[in-house]
């Protein structure tokens, strides 16, 4: 073997040993990167708040980060995939509410949150008792005018929603449902589609 062989086969050989390495260290990097996961269905149910007294029907998901990194900066949406045919004043996404967040008249967009190892409950819809025949999305100025906000309002009748989870540093989820906005504001549904 000649010079100009040897030097070929050690080029080769370091080739195959650099791609290994970034190999090696982008599959490191997946391992660790936070990965958001929707509860496999919704759940429905009524909460009542300590401060005000006020009952709401909601509907939730619960989010969690099956990676050992904090997930950053998690925002949450829902986009209208179907709603009733008489239903014209929707617009086509929306920022959802991260429970346990403060919302105010002030709070139109998403508000992120971080996700380490403790789940978080996310807010997709509500109803309330004095305004029967409809339900909202649950974006945190409609959360803070219950009933008063029409852009998140949804009339009686059947929707899909896809609701999206996403990080900055991480994978994100979605699930699609169906939401039954009823006559009755406890009987209020969802299921996964």
């Amino acid at each position: 073997m000649d010079i100009w062989q040897i030097i070929g086969i050690f080029a080769a050989v370091c080739t195959i040993i650099g791609v290994l390495i970034r190999l090696l260290k982008h599959m490191t990097n997946l391992a660790g990167k936070p990965k958001l996961t929707l509860s496999h269905s919704p759940d429905v149910k009524n909460w009542h708040f300590l401060d005000t007294g006020e009952l709401r029907r909601f509907v939730t998901f619960e989010v969690i980060n099956t990676k050992g990194q904090t997930a950053r900066r998690c925002v949450a949406k829902v986009r209208i995939m179907k709603h009733p045919a008489y239903v014209t004043h929707l617009q086509k996404e929306y920022p959802l509410h991260w429970a346990d967040i403060p919302y105010s008249s002030l709070s139109t967009g998403a508000e992120p949150v971080e996700i380490g190892a403790e789940p978080r409950r996310l807010d997709v819809a509500f109803s309330i008792p004095s305004q029967a025949g409809k339900s909202w999305i649950a974006m945190p100025i409609a959360l803070s005018f219950p009933g008063k906000i029409q852009q998140a309002e949804l009339p009686q009748g059947n929707y899909v929603l896809k609701v999206i989870v996403s990080c900055e540093n991480g994978q994100g989820d979605n699930k699609t449902v169906k939401l039954i906005s009823t006559n009755n504001w406890q009987d209020l549904q969802a299921m996964p589609t």
